[in-house]
Order: C-alpha cells, then sequence, then structure tokens
C-alpha cells in the first residue's frame, strides 16, 4: 500500500511527507453515550525539513490556522489513490523542537461530527427561540414555553447553519415506540423559575444550555440517540438504529479459530433522578439485575442525574404553600408533555405504574418513561424498576471478542455496519458482532474488538397504560380531562340531588379524538354519577383531587344513548409523497356517524408481507413516516368505525416510492 498527504492551508493544498506513519494507526471507536463512531488518529506525525519550515511558518504568522490533513491511500496493483483519513490541527496542538527542526503533531478527526465536538459545550440561551407558547394545568397557565423541538432545532442550527432536523420520535402523531398517539409530539421546556412564577412581572432572561446538555436530557429522558449525515441531523429511538450486514471474517485464514471471549463489566443499578419530585412516579427509580449475572460481589451502579423538574404538580403545591417555595430551586428546566386540542396545549394528566394516583405530566414521569422507552438496551432481558418484576425487550451486548483481519478498501468497511464470525455462528447461534474498537494499521491490518450477546424477548411489551377521566366540579363550572384520546364519543352523566324524577341530570360529552372539555354545571345540589356507557369501559374515573365518586346512578334514572348505526365505507384515495423521503400521505372520504378510522397497511410495522392496523386516527388522513423512508411497495385500505363497529373495507390503493 502506498500513501501520500497534503495539507491544506487556505485554498492551497501542499504536498508533505510526515515521517512516523508506519507506527501510528486510526482507531473506529463510539464516544461515550452516542451509537455513532469517530474514526481517530492514534500516534504522532513528526514533520522535518521544508515541512517543519511551512509549519513552522504558519507557527509565527498565525499560530491558529485551521490546517486540514488529507492522507491518500492506493492499495497494491491498484492505479488510483483514493481518501484514506481527513484530520485537522493547528500549530498549539502539537510539539515544536527548534533545536532538531521537527515538528510533531497528533491531529483530530476532519469528520461530520467535528462542530459537534467543538462546540458541544458552548451555552446558547433558549429563551432566545421562538415562539413562546402557552399551556395549562386545570389551576395554571404556563405562558412562558417553548416547544422542545424548537429548542433542538435552535441549538443545532447554531453549530450547523444547514442541518436539517429530523425525527419520527417527536414528530410523528403515533410515537414509533409505544405505537400509539405520540404524548411527545408537543413537549415544551422552560426556565424552572417561569413555571414556579408563570404570572411574574419579571421574567427570566437567560436559560442556558449547550448541544451537550440537551443532548443528554433527551437520551436520559427518552433513550434517544442522534446521527449526522451531513446534511441531515436524526434523533431517534434506541430501537430505530438497526445495524447492516458487513465483513464476513469467516473467509479470512489470521480470524479463524479466534473463538475466545470474555464479558464486558455491566450495571447491576441503573438509577435514575430528576432535580426535586414528590410523587414517587417522579422520584429517584431504579433499574436493578441480578448480581450474579452483573459482574459478583463489587457493586457496580449507572447514576443519572438531570437538572430537570417534571412533577409540576410539587412545584405548584410548594408555590401555593409560601413558607416551602424555595423547596424547589429556581434554577434549571421543567419538561411538559402536552397534547394539542384545537389550538391550546394543555398538560396531559393520568395515571403513571408507581401508584394508584394521577398527576399532571405523568408521561415525563420515570414511573412511565423507563416502561415506555428503557425495555430496550438493558443489561439483562429480566430485571426490577424500582420492586416490580420487568421484562425487557433487548439488551446491550457485552461478550468481547478480540479478532484480527485484513480489510482493504474494496471491502468497504464500515464500523456501523455488523459483522459475521466463526464464533458468531457457530458458538453463539448466528449472533452478529459489533464493533467495539477496530485499530487500523497502514499495511492493512485491523485489530477488532468485537461484542456480541444482544438478546430479545419479543414477548415483552410496555404495560397496558391505565385510562383515566377526570371530572372536576367548581361552583360554576365542570371539567373533564382525558388522559389520552378516547377513539369514541365519551359520554358519562352527573345527577344532582335530590335524586328522584324531577332532579336534574347533566350530559356530559367529550368528542372522539379530545381530551379536555369544560362545561357549564347545570345545578348546584350534590352530585352522583353515571359512568357506565360503553365509551368508558377500561376508563378509570376520578373526581377532582382523586376522590372517590359515587358511580351508582344506573341509565334508568339518568342518562343513557342509543347505539350509533355502523359508517358507511370510506373512499381511499391515491396515496401521495410531497418529497423523497417524505411521509406517506393517505386520505380518505368522511364516513358519516364515524368517530375513528383503521389504516391498514401491507406490509406491516416489521415490512412482513401481512395487512395491519397502523393507527386509529380521528380524522380523515395520515403520514406514514416509516413507509417515506422505506424503498418498497406500500398498499392501504381503511375502515370507518365508531362504537358499534366498523365498515366493510375501502378500496385499495398502493404507492411505490423512490429511494430515500
Amino acid at each position: 500500500m502506498t500513501y501520500r498527504f497534503y495539507i491544506t492551508l487556505g485554498s492551497s493544498q501542499i504536498e508533505v511527507h510526515p515521517l512516523n506513519f508506519l507506527k501510528t494507526s486510526l482507531v473506529d471507536a463510539q464516544e461515550p453515550g452516542e451509537i455513532f463512531y469517530r474514526r481517530k488518529f492514534n500516534g504522532t506525525l513528526r514533520f522535518i525539513g521544508d515541512d517543519f519550515e511551512l509549519l513552522y511558518l504558519v507557527e509565527t504568522v498565525d499560530s491558529c490556522t485551521e490546517l486540514v490533513l488529507t492522507i491518500e491511500q492506493k492499495d497494491s496493483g491498484a492505479s488510483t489513490y483514493h481518501d484514506y483519513w481527513e484530520g485537522y490541527f493547528s500549530t498549539p496542538d502539537g510539539f515544536f523542537d527548534l533545536d532538531n527542526c521537527y515538528f510533531e503533531i497528533t491531529p483530530k478527526p476532519y469528520d461530520l461530527y467535528k462542530n459537534f465536538k467543538i462546540n458541544g459545550d458552548v451555552q446558547y440561551n433558549i429563551l432566545d427561540v421562538a415562539p413562546v407558547v402557552t399551556t395549562s394545568t386545570l389551576l395554571v397557565s404556563y405562558t412562558r414555553n417553548r416547544y422542545l423541538t424548537d429548542v433542538i432545532e435552535y441549538i443545532i442550527g447554531q453549530i450547523e447553519p444547514t442541518a436539517t432536523v429530523m425525527s419520527w420520535f417527536f414528530n410523528n402523531e403515533y410515537n414509533p415506540v409505544t405505537l400509539d398517539i405520540n404524548k411527545y409530539r408537543y413537549l415544551t421546556i422552560a426556565q424552572k423559575s417561569d413555571i414556579k412564577r408563570p404570572a411574574d412581572s419579571n421574567p427570566a432572561t437567560k436559560a442556558l444550555m449547550s448541544f451537550n446538555e440537551l443532548m443528554e436530557i433527551l437520551r436520559t429522558m427518552y433513550n434517544v440517540y442522534y446521527k449526522f449525515d451531513g446534511t441531515t441531523f436524526r434523533i431517534e429511538h434506541l430501537s430505530y438504529w438497526d445495524d447492516e450486514p458487513g465483513l464476513d471474517l469467516r473467509t479470512q485464514a489470521l480470524a479463524v479459530r479466534s473463538n475466545k471471549y470474555s464479558y464486558e463489566r455491566m450495571p447491576r443499578f441503573e438509577s435514575f433522578s430528576f432535580m426535586e419530585a414528590r410523587d414517587t412516579n417522579y422520584t429517584k427509580h431504579t433499574i436493578s439485575y441480578d448480581e450474579k449475572c452483573v459482574g459478583g460481589e463489587t457493586i457496580n451502579t449507572t447514576d443519572y442525574n438531570l437538572n430537570v423538574t417534571t412533577d409540576i404538580d410539587y412545584i405548584e403545591d410548594r408555590v401555593a404553600a409560601d413558607d416551602t417555595e424555595s423547596d424547589v430551586a429556581d434554577s434549571g428546566f421543567v419538561i411538559l408533555a402536552n397534547y394539542l386540542q384545537d389550538v391550546t396545549l394543555h398538560v396531559y394528566f393520568g395515571m403513571a405504574y408507581e401508584n394508584a394516583g394521577s398527576s399532571y405530566n405523568y408521561p415525563n414521569s420515570w414511573s412511565y418513561l423507563l416502561r415506555a422507552f428503557f425495555l430496550h438496551g438493558r443489561v439483562l432481558l429480566t430485571g426490577n424498576i424500582n420492586d416490580t418484576a420487568v421484562d425487557f425487550i433487548s439488551t446491550a451486548k457485552n461478550k468481547k471478542q478480540d479478532i484480527k483481519a485484513i480489510v482493504c478498501y474494496e471491502d468497504n468497511y464500515d464500523p456501523s455496519d455488523y459483522i459475521t464470525t466463526e464464533l458468531g455462528e457457530e458458538w453463539f447461534g448466528g449472533q452478529k458482532a459489533s464493533v467495539k474498537q477496530a485499530t487500523i494499521y497502514p499495511d492493512g491490518r485491523v485489530d477488532f474488538m468485537l461484542l456480541y450477546g444482544e438478546e430479545s424477548n419479543d414477548d415483552a411489551k410496555m404495560p397496558a397504560q391505565p385510562k383515566i377521566i377526570h371530572c372536576t366540579i367548581t361552583d360554576d363550572f365542570v371539567y373533564t380531562t382525558l388522559s389520552e384520546p378516547n377513539i369514541y364519543d365519551t359520554y358519562y352523566w352527573i345527577f344532582y340531588d335530590p335524586w328522584d324524577i324531577t332532579a336534574t341530570c347533566q350530559e356530559i360529552m367529550i368528542a372522539a379524538g379530545d381530551t379536555y372539555q369544560v362545561d357549564l354545571r347545570d345545578d348546584a345540589g350534590a352530585y352522583k354519577f353515571n359512568t357506565s356507557d360503553d365509551s368508558l369501559d377500561g376508563w378509570t374515573f376520578i373526581l377532582n383531587d382523586n376522590e372517590v365518586a359515587d358511580q351508582s346512578i344506573h341509565s334508568a334514572q339518568c342518562g343513557a344513548t342509543l347505539p350509533p348505526a355502523i359508517p358507511a365505507v370510506p373512499v381511499l384515495n391515491p396515496p401521495s409523497q410531497a418529497a423523497v423521503c417524505g411521509p406517506i400521505h393517505v386520505d380518505w372520504s368522511t364516513s358519516a356517524g364515524a368517530t375513528y378510522y383503521q389504516v391498514w397497511r401491507n406490509p406491516n410495522h416489521l415490512l412482513a408481507a401481512v395487512w395491519e392496523v397502523q393507527a386509529n386516527p380521528t380524522a380523515s388522513e395520515y403520514y406514514d413516516y416509516e413507509a417515506g423512508e422505506t424503498n418498497m411497495t406500500f398498499s392501504y385500505k381503511i375502515t370507518a368505525c365508531n362504537i358499534s363497529g366498523c365498515s366493510a373495507e375501502s378500496n385499495e390503493e398502493s404507492i411505490t416510492h423512490p429511494v430515500c
């Protein structure tokens, strides 16, 4: 193999001839807490003669000048050179020996992540982000929030101004992990002092956050990771990032009979904490594993602590009690999970898993987050969340193998691809290896450190989500909040004292797809409830501040609905795609009496050739993001539904979209 070297200085590219190159290597590895790889230079290059004179001239004229080092390689027998590696440095990064006239340097990688690493700790004022949005609980309106997605775009734009930010996780109507209505589509973030004192005449003017701080919050709360391809900054849940097939080392004699492995040290405990919390759904949560499988007697704990508070009820209670407001710090951030009804944001109210109480912002409790998004990538397939036994969906790889190989340019090696080996195929039941580290030498040798052992449990799922309907009655109004949209029109009735034929019977109806409603109170008397309508099957009814409601009223006394007719068959329009890689737009005619529609697709979400319901929208359109990025033909059909049942299937329509 032959190499040549160039330094780019301004608009000039100058060939140089460094010493020591054959003693160096390149190292592929993932940065801590990241899923992408960077290829770093290992060792030092020495420049002498004219090269030294050039670099010393740069040192004396402007030592801050960025110098780009390009290394090109030509394989034996090849006629052309190709790019081998690119790095950068400035002269203060190196070492000058003026007595012996040489300069030594270890260049840094000049790659797609360079700017994020250089500027990762630079803090930006997220209060410069527009628009400012308002969201509300029943008692308080919070008027000084920013959409979290706007903050993500703002901070990334400060580092890579032309980058396009994409995320199914934060933008889709249906969350790609829970496969349910996306409770994280309208997240807001605020400086905590503006949540403590939402009506203060002196609001916060600065809320500083760096890119690294933002990514840590998102990774710790939602188990999401990013990659950048030079154009698109993509941030998605861990389960999104699948490996592609790469090298097969079984064909190399150098790699045969390397069937030796050891275990990576894994934590026995993973602990997650917010800044402040009172409700046990939000207080510190710990995932624990069997000590016999994770390292024996020495306790190994990974702690995740965030400068974020999500227990909004606790903040409201502490502020309401004047002498305890200081229990909640002014510093830090508050992230709220909201739903959008018409043009108004409301904070989600409902029940998580740790206790029987309901609270605002429950989707951002550890109790909910860990069961929704942290069943993936765990240490073992079984463990505990606090004291509750849990089956996890997937595990991290922890069996480590050292293996050597020869890799040429034509092999198209990519450290993100999985690797096939004798150990994985013959001893680990066909498991594929991931690169933990690869040391690449100039002669084509590569020392791989590979990881195996990722397991999955397709039967493990997020526990059924408690569905809550919350009724708050004041002197004048009846407020109704659903923990998530119902696919049916939701009915219940309030029966007022004297509870006889002369009594007032007030019907409350929340339209399908809505989660919040305010009605005038029809009577000032005491009240009981009829909650027997089929639309509330599987829902828990809560009154006021988690009070027990008298639900003894039956339909003969107050309240009843007639079953609606099954809706007519809708007509499906041809699916369309506005742009390459954009979502597939599926729309259809409305059907009278339908409260929701079933969107059927072939192939299903696992891309198997079967029909499967993808979503249950209450509107007559659906955006299919997964299909928009998959080079296949997708077929759709629709059924119109209400509480009485579903129509026959519509016509089928198909679309084949360009390669993304």
